[in-house]
């Protein structure tokens, strides 16, 4: 919604097409992620490796590529990537490591091995879902597969793929159209965020320092790589040194530990707590954002807790049964949500010209230039509404009712497209949505009005929760950000992101069954397989429970939310010296932003000074330092992976988290 504070952005060194080397080295790079991150979670027991929208596997991945490609190259231009090369790689990456645990694939097959394997007599599930669900839908526990598969075989045993084909075939199915609209929306809505308004996009931002340094620099500017800047070093020093001291105090008791995770914290009773935590990797991106973005997030947060310490001194609840994971209050969930809706709803109008261009291009008019787009505006328009229509069906056909349907997709893509704006313009790395489609639509509508099959399929649409991050939405968009640093044939790297998902499912498939019927998926004691899939149809079966209608408590929180951020739009348009911006109010007490929100802080507060001291120049002069803090971290948790791999196998220490 606004041009960034700052005028310089590094440019690409080369610009050319897609190569097929690019594509085989992204392929090779993302069946590496999906191998590490699963690897590491599932048998180490280590640092939960894809938690953050830029998640720490690719970061240290690519990393390690793009410092080894300059001393490749001397070896002859076979070994060599160009910057468009390094650009195809990275959109790979970010789209093939949403796949494995906490991503697509944790979800997927907890999900739909759960309602048949922890049913019992106690949660009264064969009661409530079995009768509603679908063969084609879940796998059952025909000769024990769910069983063995949970708790480990008693011998070795071939794993029964027939039990689990007929269901995972037609979730990739439904995959693939969920997959498709977040890659066709995130074509059509590329040039009005990057060309004319301008996002920043500091995941990218800061993955240019790296393209650069792959692509032997940027000769046009003249301006060296961060290898060869002083603060880059002295940035990357400090979160490595501190995590390699306290991964030192895992082997003596007598090493004091540095708590760097800080602790949570009550401004007041009754106040949302957050937690003083100084995480680099927040810090760092979150330095390349908006002052004024930067501000909105722990200004919000000041203003939406203190109405909800409000709520809580006056004893004000709203009864039911939310996500747990939300928000400290239903209130400010449902309130936020309206906010994200208006928020995105808005954006479309921003983009109105563009969109009718896109739409009358689709019918063969030409009246729109996708010629820099990594997907044609008639395969993007037509392929959304194939994809729409597919996932409509699907859902109707495994027993959702149609208002059901109709507002679980429209909450979906309100998350998908939200979350994908805020990561792009404020650079949040650990970002939830204030509320899921599921709750959303459920009270929507009044759990008393919906069917049992319904509130069963709801269950299962968890499968693309993905910790509320919006699942391959994000990395789309970024991957079509990427693209404008390919010239000529781009339509490849379309190809290429789609052969990333194909190539990520693939590997976790094949190691999470292998390792499923050789020690139990249970025992991986990761939350998809441990809680969070159980969590899902434990909360589903009190809703059903409930018997009431339409919640207009809810609704009318929603509607003030939506207001809310309706003035704070008019005003921002109105009244260019407004200071806040309307992204605060989408997630302030999301679990992420109360982990987040000290570390914005800071980074808003640094950025100030700098600014106001030396402006633009300064700033740019500094960026080494929060590049140098990323890296940093990035590679502390991957030498704590290490550390766990040789020294406490299977009882690793999870030093990365939200």
């Amino acid at each position: 919604m606004s041009a960034p504070t700052h005028a310089h952005q590094v440019q690409p060194v080369t610009r050319q097409g897609v190569r097929p080397r690019a594509i085989c080295v992204g392929g090779v790079l993302v069946a590496w992620i999906n191998f590490w991150t699963t690897y590491a979670e599932y048998v180490v027991h280590a640092s939960r490796m894809n938690i953050s929208h830029y998640p720490v596997a690719l970061f240290v991945s690519y990393f390690i590529l793009a410092v080894s490609v300059p001393l490749l190259r001397r070896f002859g231009d076979r070994l060599a990537l160009s910057s468009a090369d390094l650009a195809v790689v990275l959109a790979m990456g970010f789209v093939g490591a949403m796949v494995p645990t906490s991503g697509l694939m944790g979800f997927l097959l907890g999900i739909i091995a759960t309602p048949f394997y922890f049913a019992n007599a106690e949660n009264r599930w064969g009661e409530y879902f079995h009768p509603h669900i679908p063969d084609w839908v879940a796998p059952r526990d025909t000769g024990k597969a769910l069983t063995y598969f949970f708790d480990g075989p008693p011998g070795e045993i071939p794993i029964p793929w027939e039990v689990w084909l007929v269901p995972m075939a037609w979730w990739l199915v439904l995959t693939a159209a969920v997959v498709y609209a977040s890659l066709a929306i995130a074509v059509i809505l590329r040039k009005p965020w990057s060309e004319h308004e301008r996002l920043v996009y500091p995941l990218v931002a800061a993955s240019e320092e790296l393209i650069r340094l792959g692509s032997g620099g940027d000769t046009s500017t003249r301006r060296p790589t961060f290898w060869r800047e002083r603060l880059f070093w002295v940035g990357m020093a400090m979160p490595l040194s501190v995590m390699v001291w306290n991964f030192a105090t895992f082997f003596s008791p007598l090493i004091p530990y540095i708590n760097y995770a800080g602790r949570w914290m009550t401004p007041l009773r009754g106040f949302p707590r957050l937690r003083t935590r100084i995480n680099s990797f927040t810090l760092g991106f979150a330095y390349l954002a908006n002052l004024e973005v930067l501000l909105s997030l722990w200004v919000f947060y000041l203003i939406v807790g203190t109405e909800v310490y409000a709520f809580n001194r006056l004893g004000f609840k709203i009864t039911g049964t939310e996500d747990s994971w939300s928000q400290p209050h239903a209130a400010s969930g449902w309130q936020s949500f309206g906010g994200l809706t208006v928020f995105v709803l808005w954006g479309l109008f921003v983009a109105r010209e563009h969109l009718s261009r896109v739409f009358r291009a689709a019918l063969g008019r030409r009246e729109a230039d996708d010629s820099d787009e990594i997907l044609s505006y008639q395969a993007a328009v037509w392929g959304l509404l194939v994809s729409v229509i597919l996932i409509f069906f699907w859902l109707l056909a495994a027993g959702m009712s149609v208002p059901m349907i109709v507002l679980i997709v429209f909450g979906t893509f309100i998350v998908f497209v939200g979350i994908g704006r805020i990561v792009s313009e404020a650079g949040l790395v650990y970002v939830r949505a204030p509320l899921t489609p599921q709750v959303f639509s459920i009270y929507a509508l009044g759990p008393g009005n919906l069917s049992p099959a319904s509130m069963t399929m709801s269950a299962f649409t968890y499968v693309f929760f993905s910790q509320g991050k919006g699942l391959f939405a994000t990395p789309l968009i970024h991957a079509a950000r990427l693209g404008e640093f390919v010239s000529g044939r781009r339509r490849r790297m379309a190809l290429a992101v789609v052969a990333a998902i194909a190539i990520g499912i693939l590997v976790c498939t094949v190691v999470t069954f292998s390792w499923g019927y050789e020690r139990g998926a249970y025992n991986f004691n990761d939350y998809p397989f441990s809680s969070g899939s159980k969590h899902a149809f434990t909360v589903t079966i009190k809703k059903m429970q409930d018997t009431r209608t339409v919640d207009i408590e809810r609704l009318l929180f929603y509607g003030i939310g939506a207001v809310v951020m309706g003035l704070l739009v008019f005003l921002r348009y109105r009244f260019p010296r407004w200071p806040l911006h309307p992204v605060g109010f989408t997630i302030p007490l999301t679990y992420a932003t109360l982990n987040s929100v000290f570390a914005v802080f800071l980074a808003w507060m640094l950025k100030f000074i700098v600014m106001r001291i030396g402006g633009a120049t300064l700033y740019n002069r500094t960026r080494p330092l929060c590049f140098g803090l990323i890296v940093g971290y990035a590679l502390g948790v991957g030498l704590s992976f290490l550390g766990d791999y040789v020294w406490f196998f299977g009882d690793g220490h999870g030093v990365h988290s939200w």
